[in-house]
């Protein structure tokens, strides 16, 4: 469920603050019409009992909408998945990459680039493997699971990553298909018996040993996913399943997700990392000039508009982005607006781009 508007920037060229949030917001609340035809979206409000949380400082922005934070926390509702739209869309773009490599992520994210031992990871929402593949580059030890709602994309992503991998690198891909927004993350990522030993580590602050085997493991399941994942049962860190992860990315995959099942994916996330592990995100932040683009008729909640493709896209202001995460258990290391200015060179008119980078750890 990779996302259809990021522009990737070249590792070389990695910045993220050409302009205060601040100033685009006040910028933007003052275009005419735009609180007419945006005026709902331009506030998340969360009220609990004992505070109210405002997403924005100014007189426009404090307006309480109808739907907000509360829609994604709270709401439980069924919502229908886009895993058809998604197919549609990489189906259509089959021939061609249709997205770039996403080289900045090893500068943005440094962790991804620790190689003193393999490093397990699980990107939700591969696509085509944009994200993956300068992952692999930058660390030759990794093992990178991958999942997305589209066989075709993943089909792709097989494709770009083998080609793209260094001669001798030991990295290792593993994609398989899953719709995050309507399905629970395979158990050979991390079995039940796994679970629960992680949330009894939580619960008691107490380090359990590798080989404690007072409770039985499940036995692994090697019919589940793809054929590569099938090959897990070979590999000597496989017993039961590979333990969990240390890394799960999201990148520009949770905006695209029905704002009811938010909570849903965040809780998978926390349920297969090991405890310390590490959730890396980056998607869409408010006022992106790409929210501006959408039209009145496309959206359909507070900061949530639909392609005429039918993908969703959600635009997160950073108190979402913490209740959202604090609340499925997680704790906040790294939380800011990444502000960009291009510019169209047809054209010769910038553009002011606006992104959530966040990093949040499991307990240990």
């Amino acid at each position: 469920m990779e996302n259809v508007e990021d522009d990737s920037l070249s590792a070389g060229a990695y910045y993220s603050q050409d302009f205060e949030w601040e100033a685009l917001r006040d910028e933007v609340e003052r275009m005419p019409g735009f609180l007419d035809h945006h005026g709902h979206s331009i506030v998340d409000t969360h009220e609990s009992s004992s505070s109210s949380l405002k997403v924005c400082g100014s007189a426009a922005s404090s307006r309480i909408v109808e739907e907000g934070l509360d829609a994604i926390v709270e709401c439980r509702d069924e919502a229908p998945s886009t895993s058809t739209s998604w197919e549609t869309f990489h189906t259509r773009h089959s021939r061609n990459l249709f997205f770039k490599e996403r080289r900045y992520l090893t500068k943005e994210f440094p962790d991804l680039c620790k190689a003193d031992k393999p490093l397990f990871l699980l990107e939700i929402g591969c696509g085509t493997g944009s994200s993956v593949v300068p992952v692999i580059r930058a660390n030759k030890q990794a093992v990178v699971h991958a999942c997305d709602c589209s066989a075709a994309a993943l089909k792709k992503a097989s494709e770009v990553v083998n080609t793209a991998r260094d001669p001798g690198s030991t990295s290792i891909f593993y994609p398989f298909l899953c719709d995050i927004s309507i399905s629970k993350l395979p158990n050979f990522l991390c079995c039940s018996a796994c679970r629960r030993k992680n949330r009894q580590s939580e619960d008691t602050g107490l380090e359990l040993l590798a080989n404690d085997r007072t409770e039985s493991h499940e036995q692994f399941d090697a019919t589940m996913g793809t054929p590569e994942s099938k090959n897990l049962s070979g590999h000597d860190f496989v017993s039961c399943c590979i333990g969990g992860l240390d890394i799960v990315t999201m990148i520009f995959t949770l905006s695209a997700i029905p704002v009811e099942k938010m909570a849903h994916v965040l809780a998978e996330c926390l349920e297969v990392l090991k405890p310390g592990g590490l959730l890396l995100f980056r998607d869409y932040g408010l006022y992106d000039m790409t929210m501006l683009r959408f039209a009145p008729r496309q959206r359909i909640s507070s900061c949530m508009y639909q392609r005429e493709d039918g993908t969703l896209s959600y635009f997160f202001s950073l108190e979402a982005v913490r209740t959202l995460f604090t609340q499925a258990g997680l704790v906040e290391r790294e939380l800011e607006y990444c502000c960009v200015q291009l510019m169209n060179r047809r054209k010769q008119v910038p553009m002011k781009r606006v992104w959530v980078h966040a990093k949040f750890q499991k307990p240990e």
